[in-house]
């Protein structure tokens, strides 16, 4: 609500407070349930205000009751429903992450946009860790298509944990030598490799291996992972020291299951995307998870699938989370025209600026944004080119005022809405 007074999205500020376990019920629920939709600029009406008896939420009233209705975000009230909809961790759970230093983890989901059920998994896969530890380290595999969230969970993970996050792109290596390094006395054994550096840096801490389209890696990798996925054991190609490389997390990242899991998705979606049977969705989970581990093991083979300890699927993202992600990256570009001109000559040079960027019927803007560019091979890179549209239009509109670009000039307003069912851009300059 008071994003209005500082003039600042409040968006990741309200899904940090969800995280740290401030509970979404002190707003009334028609706000944020379904999230995909426009709220009346005068907030909704009594009869839909069912719980407003609740003590604490008697403070939703008159103006309160209309300021939030207008300055309630999108990408807020996602949030919002996603952390009402979440089951608490246990007292059990808090307390182990407490006990090992990893109690953000806990609020990992408020910070995703969908992938709900990856979220889940890799919380639990973890907190089991820590509370049995053992030599053999934590091997997850990340399936799902491209642009779905791989990626950005392992960095949320490293981020909330304080760990070093060390990404490999397996496309760029053809042998074994390319990734971790030679071995003494051939060419190059004193300088390593980055995966051989890292690992070494990092003997007995915590931290992350992200091997990214892992399909393409050959037999000759996979015989080098095989002795530190089993007992946490590694040898600097250059010292020949041991490693332990126990506490390190592996996440193999691969789009090889994604005929598995967008036919699975297909058959599923009411279960998966609509319904709230929590139990059922997490019965067929469980089987696409089975259905992934005979993939791996076709492509990869027995001795590295028997090493894995979880596989972790990534769904299509539902309509609603399409949105979502539109909404989020029209918040990145507004931040970008938010900055101030500068005409100076250089890196700093910022043509375009002192622009607010205000999203009027927010859900069917995104949504119609979403709809025309989504493609489920692509995920959220595939919903950026319906930004760049937004972009153009908004470039376009700020060309064709009939005036120099100066410096210190006030803060135009670039309004995105719906009129007809097509997105309109329209500009109002600044006051005088």
């Amino acid at each position: 609500m008071h994003s209005e007074n500082i003039q600042t999205d409040t968006t990741l500020m309200t899904a940090t407070l969800l995280s740290l376990g401030a509970s979404p019920d002190v707003i009334p629920s028609v706000f944020y349930t379904p999230y995909l939709q426009d709220l009346p600029e005068a907030g909704p009406s009594d009869d839909s205000l069912k719980d407003l008896g609740d003590e604490n939420k008697k403070w939703c009233k008159g103006a309160a009751r209309v300021k939030l209705a207008r300055t309630s975000t999108l990408s807020q009230r996602y949030y919002l429903e996603r952390a009402a909809k979440t089951k608490k961790p246990s007292v059990r759970q808090t307390q182990v992450a407490q006990k090992r230093n990893a109690e953000p983890l806990l609020g990992i989901a408020n910070f995703l946009i969908g992938q709900n059920v990856a979220a889940k998994t890799l919380l639990d896969k973890i907190l089991s860790h820590l509370t049995v530890p053992s030599k053999k380290p934590l091997v997850l595999v990340f399936a799902g298509p491209s642009g779905h969230g791989k990626t950005e969970l392992a960095r949320r993970l490293g981020s909330l944990l304080s760990l070093e996050l060390e990404v490999v792109d397996c496309t760029i290596f053809n042998r074994e030598i390319e990734l971790f390094g030679p071995r003494q006395p051939y060419v190059g054994w004193d300088k390593g490799s980055r995966l051989n550096n890292f690992l070494a840096s990092h003997h007995g801490e915590r931290c992350i291996v992200f091997l990214d389209e892992f399909e393409k890696t050959n037999a000759d990798i996979h015989k080098t992972l095989l002795l530190p996925f089993d007992n946490g054991e590694y040898q600097d190609r250059r010292s020949q020291d041991k490693i332990n490389c126990s506490r390190t997390i592996w996440i193999l990242a691969t789009n090889a299951h994604d005929p598995i899991i967008q036919q699975f998705s297909a058959v599923n979606s009411r279960i998966l995307f609509v319904d709230d049977d929590e139990s059922e969705k997490e019965r067929l989970l469980k089987e696409l998870s089975k259905q992934i581990k005979q993939g791996f093991l076709a492509h990869h083979g027995s001795p590295i699938t028997g090493r894995i300890s979880a596989f972790v699927p990534f769904l299509p993202f539902s309509k609603g989370e399409q949105a979502v992600i539109v909404h989020k990256h029209l918040l990145e570009l507004g931040r970008q025209v938010r900055t101030p001109i500068n005409l100076t000559e250089g890196e700093g040079e910022q043509l375009i600026g002192n622009v607010r960027l205000h999203i009027h019927r927010d859900a069917s803007v995104c949504g119609i944004l979403a709809q025309s560019e989504y493609h489920k091979d692509l995920g959220a890179r595939s919903l950026i080119s319906a930004v760049d549209t937004i972009k153009t239009m908004m470039v376009d509109a700020y060309l064709r005022v009939d005036g120099e670009i100066t410096e210190g000039a006030g803060l135009s307003e670039f309004i995105i809405d719906v009129n007809g069912g097509e997105i309109v851009v329209n500009i109002v300059p600044p006051k005088v």
